[in-house]
């Protein structure tokens, strides 16, 4: 079985649309999913396709990393799919996945291609911060000013990624993990509310001695919007905080 682990935090139509999504793959392997709702004020329809294998948890706001970890304790599935709400699968990549998993046990995350809804591929892997990084992605023009040489190798955007390749890291919103790896779905670093609990979850998997492997053969499509684009929006600053734990925590911006 694989279980689908994901948190709504007003994005219930997605979150719907996600379970929907799901129904169409059941075909392929066992699912389950399950969505912990970090919005009371807010309740996800579940459609009735999918309302067999569904399971909604309802909660306060307690974070990301804290709400996948709940997720993750009562899941049943030997693989877990951290997927954002505005994810989709593509056929034939939740079986690919869980074979590469499965003749790969050196392997501790596996991390999708991402495209946009448009065919677009989206940039999901990079290497691990510079201080140069860390300053140039918090610049709310970069995308109007363009990406200088240092930042592209931070995106890994010149990689042709012709086959599965370690990375140092990749987006936590559409990553594969074996259940058994984490006891009692401590998967994320709770200390982290939002943002960084990615990056930090690659950095203790290769100090662990597994690998991150980004595959460009395993598809996902993830209709991103960058939240904390603005300088002084509230993601923003929660991209703030979580670099200021992740700096604390590891002293700076160490590599592998």
């Amino acid at each position: 079985m694989i279980s689908v682990l994901s948190v709504n935090f007003r994005s219930a139509a997605d979150a719907a649309g996600l379970a929907e999504s799901i129904a169409d793959h059941r075909d392929e392997l066992d699912i389950e999913l399950i969505i912990v709702n970090n919005s009371p004020d807010e309740s996800i329809a579940v459609p009735p396709v999918a309302a067999a294998f569904t399971r909604v948890v309802d909660s306060n706001n307690i974070g990301y990393g804290r709400a996948i970890n709940r997720a993750a304790a009562g899941a049943r599935g030997e693989m877990l799919f951290l997927a954002n709400p505005d994810v989709r699968l593509t056929r034939g990549a939740l079986s690919a996945a869980r074979a590469f998993l499965d003749a790969h046990p050196d392997v501790g995350v596996l991390l999708p291609r991402l495209r946009y809804p448009d065919g677009r591929v989206q940039p999901s892997a990079r290497r691990f911060y510079t201080w140069p990084a860390a300053l140039y992605a918090r610049c709310p023009l970069r995308d109007r000013i363009g990406h200088p040489r240092f930042f592209r190798n931070y995106l890994m955007i010149d990689e042709r990624f012709d086959g599965p390749t370690d990375v140092d890291w990749g987006l936590g919103g559409a990553m594969f993990l074996r259940r058994d790896d984490y006891p009692g779905g401590r998967i994320f670093d709770e200390r982290f509310f939002l943002y960084f609990e990615d990056v930090d979850l690659c950095l203790r998997t290769w100090r662990g001695g597994r690998r991150v492997v980004y595959h460009p053969l395993v598809i996902c499509v993830h209709a991103h919007r960058r939240h904390s684009a603005k300088l002084l929006s509230r993601n923003a600053l929660a991209h703030f905080a979580g670099m200021m734990r992740f700096l604390w925590k590891h002293k700076g911006f160490p590599g592998r």
